[in-house]
């Protein structure tokens, strides 16, 4: 008996090691495009399960904030979503510390939707830009640290920046200017920038070593201030392009 048992053992050990080590592969696989359109009715049973949920969040993100004059557009070295949402950052940041900021500059992965469209702005267009939660930090810099702060700018072809301009040459940063002045690198400027970027993210590791004044407030938060703050005072959004960030000839 304990033979007849050990025989089917050997034998079931065999099938597994000569199946164990085989690649199967799919004889056919198919595959087609469906496109949605007004042929496809919706699921009324799941419709009917988030429509509280969607009413709920939409009268959160569909609340107006401001007007925007003209299409806004991200791209590099310079675009004009870039230059308003560093512009924002440079003046909320002046706000919240009570000083004056020199520079402020955004890493361009950071801003998340590649365009505004013209016409009403709403809490839901700030998320979209803004879905982390970064925060606004202001640090103080050299001017050798800012001038090596372009060049890393420069090696990634342009970030959204304010208060500072420069040229792009052989991946390096000439001319730099801060408020259309040269910049010194014995002089100390203020910088606002947000927290991911102080702490070293996007390859600005030299950052992590430098004090941060941490004001508490979420860049997102920021730009809603700012664009509420613009109609109430009977002011429409817009930016333009002013070669902030240019390639040299």
């Amino acid at each position: 008996m304990s033979r007849h048992y050990s025989n089917i053992g050997i034998l079931i050990l065999a099938v597994v090691f000569t199946t164990a080590c085989k690649i199967y592969y799919p004889v056919q696989e198919a595959a087609s495009l469906v496109k949605v359109n007004n042929s496809f009715s919706a699921d009324t049973a799941i419709k009917g399960f988030y429509k509280p949920y969607k009413d709920s969040l939409d009268k959160i993100m569909k609340v107006p904030l401001a007007e925007l004059t003209d299409d806004l557009t991200k791209k590099l070295p310079e675009s004009t979503l870039g230059n308003m949402m560093a512009d924002i950052l440079k003046v909320k940041t002046a706000e919240y510390t009570n000083d004056k900021i020199d520079v402020a500059i955004l890493n361009y992965g950071g801003i998340r939707s590649s365009s505004l469209t013209k016409g009403m702005l709403n809490v839901e267009h700030a998320y979209l830009l803004m879905p982390f939660d970064n925060y606004v930090v202001e640090q103080t810099l050299t001017g050798q640290q800012l001038s090596d702060f372009c060049d890393s700018m420069a090696m990634k072809k342009g970030w959204p920046v304010s208060g500072i301009s420069f040229q792009i040459k052989n991946d390096k940063a000439i001319n730099i200017l801060v408020n259309n002045a040269a910049l010194d690198l014995n002089k100390k400027y203020k910088v606002a920038i947000n927290d991911y970027l102080a702490n070293g993210g996007d390859g600005m590791a030299f950052l992590k070593s430098i004090p941060q004044i941490q004001t508490g407030r979420l860049f997102r938060d920021a730009i809603m201030e700012y664009w509420s703050v613009q109609t109430k005072a009977g002011k429409k959004i817009s930016a333009k392009l002013e070669n902030r960030i240019s390639y040299a000839e």
